[in-house]
């Protein structure tokens, strides 16, 4: 038996988000930005978006990486500012989503990324994503050098990619707020 997300209150209360598939897994499961829905992805590649306070379904999509086939949803992450949100999936590459769009989409949408950020040459898996504390750029860890990837997220312009040491392996990326 697969375990869904469980939401608690602060008064112990527990609220059972429901599984998409019985067969399947919740890789990723997050608040947005203002705690009124609950974001989780699926091995799958199904994103599915519920109503925090009684775990209705509002909108669902899959993250496609053709015309048919989907991936893996690795992990998510919401921007600290702004209605973004970025998914990282078993197919190396970045989504960029705006939750008002996905919102809009409703159930069974189609929403288009706003961007797909990846490693062109090396194809890099990402270990860990994140948003800069403004929400204008996305940074990403990448699993199997030690290397940081920062893109502009308006254009999806790679700025800058920061080489660590030899030999040591990336665990975590967190950005300040400022």
């Amino acid at each position: 038996m697969r375990h869904p997300a469980i939401v608690v209150g602060v008064d112990g209360s527990r609220l059972i988000i429901p599984l998409d598939d019985e067969a399947d897994t919740t890789i990723s499961a997050l608040f947005d930005r203002r705690g009124l829905h609950v974001f989780t992805g699926n091995s799958k590649g199904r994103v599915t978006v519920h109503r925090a306070s009684d775990a209705q379904l509002v909108a669902s999509f899959r993250v496609t990486q053709g015309a048919a086939s989907t991936t893996a949803i690795k992990s998510m992450e919401f921007a600290r500012r702004g209605d973004w949100f970025l998914v990282n999936s078993a197919d190396r590459i970045i989504r960029v989503y705006n939750s008002t769009e996905v919102l809009a989409c409703g159930i069974e949408g189609e929403p288009e990324p706003i961007q797909k950020l990846q490693d062109l040459v090396n194809k890099t898996m990402w270990k860990k994503c994140c948003f800069s504390g403004d929400g204008e750029y996305v940074c990403a860890g990448s699993s199997r050098q030690h290397a940081l990837y920062i893109w502009d997220k308006t254009n999806g312009n790679l700025v800058k990619i920061l080489h660590g040491t030899k030999g040591e392996l990336l665990l975590d990326v967190v950005v300040s707020k400022v």
